[in-house]
């Protein structure tokens, strides 16, 4: 499983979003607007599946 991540548009870093995907589905999935607080600057940022990206997490979910 990979973390779904976003960056953040204040500082310019990665922010996970909560969700974990398997690379392959990852890539058909549709995903409507969603929010998550960010942990890095403190705002609530809103996001959809052509701004987010893959990180693979270790295998934790």
């Amino acid at each position: 499983m990979a973390r779904v991540m976003i960056t953040c548009p204040e500082t310019g870093k990665p922010v996970y979003t909560g969700m974990n995907f398997d690379w392959g589905p990852f890539d058909s999935v549709q995903i409507h607007e969603k929010s998550v607080e960010c942990r890095l600057c403190g705002e609530i940022h809103t996001w959809r599946r052509k701004d987010a990206f893959l990180d693979e997490d270790g295998g934790e979910a």
